[in-house]
């Protein structure tokens, strides 16, 4: 449902003397704002491994992944009875540290993981090959490691899928949590400023970590993946009617072959430019037989 967020919240007044008892690392800065001198402090936790707070502007910033504050790992995902628990236990634990009270609403998102995990078995690595081949609208297409990571994004936002079960292997995640990861496909969305405005105009993180978010972001995105077709059993009637244009046929068989397992820049360097325009108009005016070639990812109500 939802990861990595980062929230702020202000004024929130803690003592310097608590910050150094946890070796903040701190930094002194001139505030153009306030026309003084300002310091910051860095805190890591074991439980919230990222915060920030600057004492001029009694402002604390959390950066940290809800499934792992709750559940010790983010191949869990969170169901909607999980969002109040996240901020109950945020509450204690800055209790904890600061001796500070932080109502929900005070929380300002910056930041904001929408994510959903799906399993595909052992079709990832063709899913990551389809969605590295396709293009999003003003967003620019990166392909890490080929049949590992895809990922759509822009100077405001991004969308990343990637084989989940490669990832806890290289980060040497337990046993356990590397065996559940088998089979997943998972989705993280990065929403713009824009898109957490059209929910909260203040980006409150009470409105904004709720399902009708979450939903809103995983439909639209779901909603852009083009599903591509393949040969779908092909009838021998169907070459015998078209035995004129076998080695055609032959031809941009073992082209798509190869759009199956590359993408377009691969292919561009295995092909002249000629011959690869060739292939693609060639592909267009074959029309052989053809079927879905993965199912559509959907959200399990």
């Amino acid at each position: 449902m939802f990861d990595t967020i980062i929230m702020k919240a202000r004024p929130i007044p803690i003592d310097p003397d608590i910050m150094n008892q946890y070796n903040a690392k701190s930094t002194t800065f001139y505030s153009e704002e306030t026309g003084v001198l300002n310091t910051s402090y860095t805190i890591n936790d074991e439980k919230l491994p990222y915060m920030k707070y600057i004492e001029g502007s009694q402002t604390l910033t959390v950066q940290v992944s809800m499934p792992k504050f709750l559940y010790g790992d983010n191949v869990t995902m969170l169901t909607e009875a999980d969002i109040p628990l996240f901020f109950e236990q945020l509450q204690e634990r800055l209790l904890q540290l600061f001796d500070v009270y932080i109502p929900y609403s005070e929380w300002i998102i910056s930041r904001c993981d929408v994510c959903c995990n799906f399993q595909v078995g052992k079709k990832v690595s063709e899913f990551v090959r389809m969605l590295s081949r396709q293009q999003h609208a003003y967003k620019n297409t990166i392909v890490y490691n080929q049949d590992q990571t895809v990922e759509y994004r822009n100077k405001s936002s991004r969308i990343m899928f990637y084989d989940k079960h490669k990832q806890t292997r290289k980060e040497e995640e337990s046993k356990e949590i590397i065996e559940r990861s088998k089979g997943i496909l998972r989705l993280e969305v990065r929403p713009s400023d824009n898109d957490l405005r059209r929910f909260s105009t203040t980006r409150k993180a009470v409105e904004l970590l709720q399902k009708p978010f979450f939903d809103f972001m995983m439909e639209r995105t779901l909603a852009q993946i083009e599903y591509p077709e393949e040969v779908n059993d092909m009838e021998l009637s169907w070459l015998m009617e078209n035995r004129e244009n076998l080695s055609k046929i032959e031809t941009v068989l073992g082209f798509q072959l190869l759009q199956s397992i590359f993408d377009e820049s691969v292919l561009r360097q295995l092909y002249t430019s000629s011959t690869y325009a060739n292939r693609k108009n060639l592909a267009k005016k074959i029309a052989i037989p053809q079927g879905n070639c993965l199912d559509r990812l959907a959200i399990k109500s």
